[in-house]
């Protein structure tokens, strides 16, 4: 089984590559300060900080844990406190010890993805939430290079399980929408990205493989732009339902 991928490598472009817009971003953190007010907060997989950052600058209480001291490196930069570098499928924490749990684009990167749901649902009271981004567009660059690669003989898949899947395993006790948003893209921003593999499911892509598939993008998408509309969705699950995600993706 592969092990966990630790962003140590693009911890000091991880933000810039990852972030939501301002006002997209602004609109979910008015959403959760709302809802977490008074709550206590984990954060799995804390990172550099892009939630718990503003949150705990808003006044919610919020301990992080990640296993990347680089990527930690940069939050702290930020004002990121409390954090914990412990291994997400054994938290450190008595039972109960918060009131809310939350990931966000990390289950992917875990193998044992499971267990840290169900350490989630120890450690918390109420209730988990992940932010889930909906999108309305079909056609995709990242999407095309993954096609390409894998046209090309280099198959792989993350090592767990996204987010953005976990309505399908078991329904959300309830969804809070935040948008639509509109963006107008630039496609060579899109093509630095890949061409200087920011992205986990690049780093172990043969190097002539990479290349060619740059080629084939850069062909089509050089200096065009393209339109991104999409909602975000805030989606929360009870504590205590945690366990059944992780049985049901067994099934």
């Amino acid at each position: 089984m592969p092990g966990r991928l630790s962003f140590d490598r693009v911890a000091a472009i991880y933000d810039e590559t990852r972030g939501l817009a301002p006002r997209a971003m602004s609109r979910v953190l008015a959403v959760l300060v709302d809802e977490l007010h008074g709550k206590r907060v984990l954060e799995v997989g804390v990172g550099t900080g892009r939630y718990a950052v503003p949150l705990q600058k808003s006044g919610i209480r919020v301990v992080g844990v990640d296993i990347s001291r680089k990527m930690v490196e940069f939050g702290l930069a930020k004002g990121l406190r409390d954090v914990v570098f412990a291994d997400a499928a054994r938290l450190p924490f008595a039972s109960g010890s918060f009131d809310v749990g939350t990931t966000n684009h990390v289950l992917h990167l875990i193998p044992d993805w499971r267990d840290v749901l169900k350490e989630i649902a120890r450690v918390t009271r109420e209730t988990y939430f992940t932010v889930i981004e909906r999108s309305d567009r079909v056609e995709s660059i990242k999407r095309e290079y993954d096609a390409l690669v894998k046209a090309a003989g280099h198959d792989w898949s993350h090592p767990g399980f996204h987010e953005k899947d976990l309505p399908g395993l078991l329904k959300p006790d309830f969804v809070m929408p935040v948008g639509p948003f509109r963006e107008t893209l630039l496609a060579d921003s899109i093509l630095e990205e890949l061409n200087g593999r920011t992205y986990s499911s690049q780093w172990d892509v043969p190097e002539e493989i990479h290349r060619g598939a740059m080629e084939s993008l850069r062909t089509k998408w050089k200096g065009k732009e393209f339109q991104r509309s999409y909602t975000l969705e805030v989606t929360f699950w009870r504590s205590e339902r945690l366990p059944q995600i992780a049985e049901a993706q067994r099934s």
